[in-house]
């Protein structure tokens, strides 16, 4: 009797962690991104219909002038091939952060560097940093986003896209 309960208690973990970690599968469309680049005088690099989207080195990010919703993203692609958008955990909208990262994109387009990445790995990567500042895991660490070159190819992966789809 007693091994029966144990091995009805495994089925159930077993069962249980399937249901939670099988992701479910919904394609997600994404609404055209809406957004300007614009040439501000306080350093604004576009603007969407949140706010403004600041992009500089570290430097430039802690003395720039501000509002709430503004976006701030560090550009340190020369030394590190990163790009972090600080904050991140409190955009939770997937169309916002669709316009992000087209904005990141344009932005990478028109300052090239040897820094790559994907959006779908983006988006991905983005997610798993939200969901695991929301179960209170590293929070120092998961409430920005940093889009690091060599996590491209881990976020690429199609078992993580699932997961994090």
């Amino acid at each position: 009797m007693e091994n029966l309960k144990k091995g009805l208690k495994y089925v159930l973990v077993i069962g249980a962690s399937c249901v939670l970690l099988t992701p479910i599968h919904i394609e997600r469309e994404y609404n055209n991104p809406k957004y300007e680049i614009i040439d501000d005088k306080d350093g604004a690099y576009a603007i969407m219909p949140t706010g403004k989207v600041f992009i500089g080195d570290e430097e430039f990010i802690n003395n720039v002038n501000h509002n709430e919703n503004d976006i701030l993203i560090v550009d340190e692609r020369e030394l590190d091939e990163n790009i972090k958008i600080l904050d991140s955990y409190k955009i939770k909208d997937k169309d916002i952060q669709n316009t992000i990262l087209c904005i990141i994109e344009d932005y990478e387009a028109q300052y090239p560097t040897k820094w790559e990445r994907s959006i779908e790995s983006m988006r991905a990567e983005w997610l798993a940093h939200n969901t695991f500042y929301n179960l209170n895991y590293r929070v120092s660490s998961t409430k920005d986003v940093d889009f690091e070159n060599n996590e491209e190819k881990f976020y690429s992966n199609d078992m993580v896209k699932k997961i994090f789809k």
